[in-house]
């Protein structure tokens, strides 16, 4: 960069850490979020919450798409209600849902939909004559992939869907490049025409050398996946995208799980966070990569670091199909005109689970995996030790919660000893912990220690938050914004 430009940068870069303001945006599966914090204090001055209306039909049972034109125009919609707050804000920082890619043209624009971390067509059976010589044994989609590349690519990871797509001709004949729904939202604030990706995001698709930090295009040639569709590394991580037509600087989007951790957490080192939304995760960070144990992923973490993850497809996900089953039974039997509301029914499921915790009754054992695992996507759930006392609505509601509660637990043993001796706190986030005291009970139990509640009501905007803080040059890095403005608190009456 000539002397001159990298003048004019750092004294751009001094002149937005005089801003007050950081926004962060959060697209989850389910909803979408976008939070103003301060960072003089950690407050979040605004905060608005919506429900994700981008979701598409299925054309099978096994796909998940959702319309990123839709949830891009959500977005902009919610920071443009806050034009007063916007000449005073540094930069906007963007946490989204892992693993999902779309396509987008030489303009960057979508040309597809966004198939999301939930969709199943890399469990597809590969038909007997399209079985491939150099990947013997491998019947599906996902088992070829593997074969291939030597990676462990599980189901509704971006780069497996790209191979099942390209394979039956599904990548739209404009497709310039792939990205995820993060880097999509950045591109269009930005008004960029090509994806720029952090390696949070990145290691989420497959195919990714976590160490090295970059896509091993190696692998993906022996797959015969074309690299030339894979998007640009933001080098280094916490890059920006660009800015926005009113000059606010766009940070590249990092994954949803290093955003909530960095939301939740209280500090960068010492802190295990247990995060239950519709998946469930566990987290912890690592100055040094360490090999994971089976079931436990090392990711990129921004600025550097690790993050080891342990990832549920179900948790809140497998607690409303219970509460699905109860409603239809409430329905059928004449639950009143509109049916029985979301409110009535978790609260009484919630007041069920905790007479049963507190009455001391017997539980059915219920393995919760009734979504599968990342390891086992074929896995199903299973619910033994029924007798009359089990049951019942309040053993089997408690028994769901135990099961969620013990597939975390059963992630936690198998953190390195050298990591878990210097965890000092335990952090809860997340709906379905902050909503339901019995779970909270059920992990303090497992675990051996007390949960506290991560303050940040909306844990993976905070972190974004927090992210373009760091990004702007407000806080030199992650454990400084941490400490000055982590855990803010949020009260019911901020929720928009």
């Amino acid at each position: 960069m000539p002397e001159n430009a990298e003048n004019a940068a750092q004294k751009a870069k001094v002149h937005e850490a005089q801003k007050p303001y950081v926004i962060g945006l959060d697209i989850g599966t389910t909803s979408l979020c976008a939070t103003a914090v301060d960072t003089r204090d950690g407050s979040a001055a605004r905060t608005i919450v919506r429900m994700n209306p981008a979701a598409l039909p299925a054309a099978a049972p096994d796909e998940r798409t959702q319309d990123p034109d839709r949830i891009v125009d959500e977005l902009v919609e919610m920071i443009e209600a806050w034009r007063d707050l916007l000449p005073e804000t540094a930069a906007i920082g963007i946490s989204a849902q892992m693993h999902g890619i779309l396509y987008v043209d030489d303009r960057g624009r979508a040309v597809s939909p966004l198939y999301t971390w939930q969709d199943g067509r890399g469990e597809r059976q590969v038909a007997e004559q399209e079985q491939e010589q150099d990947a013997p044994g491998a019947t599906t989609y996902r088992q070829r992939l593997e074969a291939l590349s030597g990676y462990p690519v599980p189901s509704g990871y971006g780069l497996l869907t790209h191979d099942v797509l390209r394979r039956t001709g599904g990548v739209p004949a404009a497709a310039a490049k792939l990205c995820t729904v993060g880097d999509y939202a950045a591109m269009r604030l930005a008004g960029r025409a090509a994806p720029l990706i952090d390696a949070t995001q990145a290691a989420s698709l497959g195919l990714f050398d976590v160490r090295s930090r970059s896509f091993d295009t190696a692998a993906a040639a022996r797959a015969g996946i074309d690299a030339a569709l894979l998007p640009e590394l933001a080098v280094p991580s916490g890059a920006r995208v660009g800015t926005t037509p009113g000059g606010i600087p766009v940070a590249a989007a990092i994954g949803d799980n290093q955003a909530s951790y960095l939301g939740a957490a209280p500090a960068l080192a010492g802190c295990l966070l247990l995060n239950v939304g519709t998946g469930a995760q566990l987290s912890l960070y690592s100055p040094e990569p360490v090999r994971p144990a089976s079931g436990l992923e090392l990711r990129p973490f921004p600025g550097g670091g690790w993050l080891l993850a342990g990832a549920s497809l179900g948790g809140g996900k497998s607690y409303a199909l219970l509460a699905g089953l109860y409603r239809e039974i409430a329905e059928t039997l004449g639950g009143g005109e509109g049916g029985v509301s979301d409110e009535r029914l978790y609260a009484a499921m919630n007041r069920w689970a905790l007479a049963a915790l507190d009455e001391g009754r017997a539980l059915p054992r219920v393995d919760a995996a009734f979504f599968g695992t990342r390891a086992e996507p074929d896995r199903t759930a299973t619910v033994a030790g029924l007798t009359p006392a089990t049951l019942t609505p309040q053993a089997l509601t408690a028994g769901m919660l135990a099961g969620v509660a013990d597939e975390l637990a059963a992630f936690a043993a198998q953190l390195p000893p050298c990591l878990r001796v210097g965890v000092r706190r335990y952090v809860g986030a997340g709906n379905g912990i902050r909503r339901n005291p019995a779970l909270r009970r059920l992990l303090e139990e497992r675990l051996g220690a007390p949960l506290e509640l991560a303050e940040a009501r909306e844990e993976a905007a905070f972190g974004a938050a927090v992210h373009a803080a760091v990004c702007a040059g407000i806080f030199t890095d992650y454990d400084e914004a941490l400490d000055r403005i982590g855990g803010a608190r949020l009260t019911e009456g901020d929720i928009v």
